[in-house]
């Protein structure tokens, strides 16, 4: 058996070289080297190197005419073409994908665009079908949908669900339904111009709380105009008070508060009824004033008592008593004094 032994030297070069190596300049085009070359549809698979020796590609190009291509780069990235729109053929331009599903995961911003493309496509840029539910999350952040025109149609219900839901039109807001009801707590509605509702067929404000109230509070003037009747009852008491300051509503300044009727009106108590002020009192009538009452009718004065007309002054009982009392009594008339009865006592 014969023993091997490693060389001690070893050659640095294959060979002596007797002329310097050939060199061509390549600033300005890139240069390629072509791995494949189909004879049948011209189809290419080649890598392509920029001058600058930085921008390398491998690509692999697509059936001759079709303009189609698939590039990945030394950067890392992929890019997918294809080839142009021809409308004269059906389907050309177009990226089709057939998948039993599909998990993406992108660590970067996306950025997607749709064009419309031909007037074939009805001005749509972007048309989604989904046979099931559609879910979109956004973990901690803010979705927003922006464009000219937002349209949301669902075929049987529509929810809106946050602990915050605003909704701010810069213009006018509309809302139309056949039915309207809304459910809450507490609610607040702030309107600084005018508040307008028409068409009300009837307009009902029911509260069950006995604790509940309803109050109108405003700095300038309460109109209101029925042209049917008006009905204003409470279980309770009712006070309608009047300071008679300045206003715009009311022309007539005149009193600081006036009830007026077109025909007969008619106020009372069914235990009393009472007419008082801290200044005078008074009763008139253009046709007349008569006060009547089938029981007792007292008239008195704290100072005094005055009865008096430019004409006739009756004191007449039918079936009782008629009395004429006081601690000094005059009689007086400046014409004639008549007292007739059957039975006349002076004492």
């Amino acid at each position: 058996m014969t023993l091997e032994f490693p060389a001690s030297t070893y050659p640095d070069s294959i060979f002596k070289q007797t002329s310097p190596d050939q060199s061509q300049s390549l600033d300005d085009n890139p240069t390629f080297n072509v791995l494949l070359k189909g004879y049948k549809t011209r189809s290419m698979l080649y890598e392509r190197l920029l001058p600058d020796n930085t921008g390398g590609a491998l690509r692999i190009q697509g059936p001759r005419g079709g303009n189609t291509a698939i590039v990945m780069d030394n950067k890392g990235s992929i890019k997918i073409k294809t080839g142009p729109l021809n409308t004269n053929i059906a389907g050309s331009g177009i990226l089709g994908i057939k998948t039993q599903g599909q998990q993406q995961l992108h660590q970067g911003r996306s950025n997607i665009q749709y064009n419309i493309g031909g007037s074939e496509n009805e001005g749509q840029a972007l048309n989604v079908l989904a046979y099931g539910d559609v879910v979109e999350e956004c973990k901690g952040s803010t979705r927003y949908i922006k464009a000219t025109k937002i349209y949301i149609q669902a075929t049987d219900e529509f929810i809106i669900k946050g602990q915050n839901i605003k909704i701010q039109a810069g213009a006018e807001l509309l809302m139309s339904a056949t039915s309207f009801k809304t459910a809450q707590i507490n609610k607040k509605e702030i309107t600084v111009g005018q508040d307008m509702k028409f068409g009300a067929g009837e307009s009902s404000d029911i509260k069950f709380d006995p604790r509940s109230s309803t109050n109108i509070v405003s700095a300038g003037c309460i109109n209101h105009k029925v042209a049917g009747d008006y009905a204003l009852r409470a279980l309770g008491n009712v006070h309608i008070g009047s300071l008679g300051g300045a206003g715009l509503l009311i022309k007539d300044r005149t009193v600081g508060m006036k009830l007026t009727t077109q025909t007969k009106f008619s106020a009372g108590g069914i235990t009393e009824t009472k007419l008082t002020g801290t200044g005078k009192t008074l009763i008139s009538g253009t046709a007349g004033v008569e006060l009547e009452t089938a029981a007792e009718f007292k008239a008195k004065g704290e100072v005094s008592a005055t009865m008096e007309s430019k004409n006739d002054v009756e004191v007449k009982s039918e079936l009782g008593k008629a009395t004429l009392q006081g601690n000094q009594t005059t009689v007086s008339a400046t014409t004639t004094v008549k007292i007739s009865g059957q039975m006349i006592y002076l004492n």
